[in-house]
């Protein structure tokens, strides 16, 4: 079975799982814009360190809510961080330029509500999740896009990609082109390129990364991943590529799946939290 079918058929794992997620923790929502421009905050219980996870979810730029992926800010929270996800408007009623107009706002409106709630944070870890994860990459290392916001590239301590597009001049799966032609309004290679990460890195840059990728994904290719890695190591980027070992390897289990489980059922949950955590 091809990796691409494998990723389809997974989808019936996560039901029963996520209907035994217990929602332990409340968040609070904070509106900013019309519906889908708002952000989660969870606060951790236990929390005793001062690192804040903003986390970005995926769903293919086209679909999906900081509401429906409750279980991922949850585990971040009682796993002693704070999380606070962000949202923003899908395609194809919107495009590229106000999506990721919104993740710049909206992580505006978060700088605003820490300094209004006084909340002390010496470290932001960015991570997201395959769409998610393009979109991140993008808030950390877009230095033009930082500076229209005023945001400061120092700001970002690290940067967590599960899953996501960071390079797009590769083979593409049939998904993947149909969801970016959909994202940017095009089917134009020099087009996409104002959005592709992989151009927005640059020396001097000294937000550390974590890659997470597999080899047998079904959506995104292993060698975006390994690209994105090389150049930032030729940078001067910290920058580490982590495998997906674990037998439920296909795109959805790992870039989100894995949140279902405790660090100790997966390799994969405990070195993103390792990670986090040096």
């Amino acid at each position: 079975m091809n990796d691409t079918l494998r990723e389809y058929c997974s989808y019936g794992n996560f039901i029963i799982p996520l209907l035994k997620v217990k929602k332990i923790l409340k968040p609070i929502k904070i509106q900013w814009g019309n519906k889908s421009q708002y952000f989660l905050y969870y606060a951790s219980p236990n929390s005793k360190n001062k690192t804040l996870v903003i986390y970005i979810h995926g769903g293919g730029w086209n679909s999906g809510s900081p509401s429906d992926f409750h279980f991922i800010g949850q585990k971040i929270a009682l796993k002693d961080y704070d999380c606070i996800m962000l949202g923003y408007r899908k395609s194809p009623k919107y495009h590229y330029d106000d999506i990721i107009a919104d993740i710049f706002k909206g992580f505006s409106e978060v700088k605003q509500y820490i300094l209004t709630q006084k909340l002390d944070y010496s470290k932001i870890i960015v991570m997201g999740s395959s769409a998610g994860a393009h979109l991140g990459a993008l808030l950390c290392y877009d230095l033009k896009q930082q500076q229209k916001y005023a945001i400061h590239a120092s700001e970002f301590h690290g940067f967590i990609s599960l899953g996501g597009p960071l390079c797009f001049d590769l083979p593409q799966t049939y998904v993947l082109n149909k969801l970016m032609k959909d994202l940017f309004s095009s089917k134009d290679l020099s087009v996409w390129k104002q959005g592709e990460p992989i151009l927005k890195l640059a020396s001097g840059q000294n937000t550390r990364m974590l890659i997470i990728q597999s080899k047998h994904d079904g959506v995104v290719g292993f060698q975006q991943a390994e690209k994105f890695y090389k150049k930032a190591i030729t940078l001067g980027i910290s920058a580490e590529l982590c495998d997906v070992l674990e037998k439920q390897n296909t795109h959805s289990a790992y870039s989100a799946g894995i949140f279902l489980k405790e660090p100790e059922e997966s390799s994969t949950l405990c070195k993103l939290f390792n990670w986090i955590a040096e």
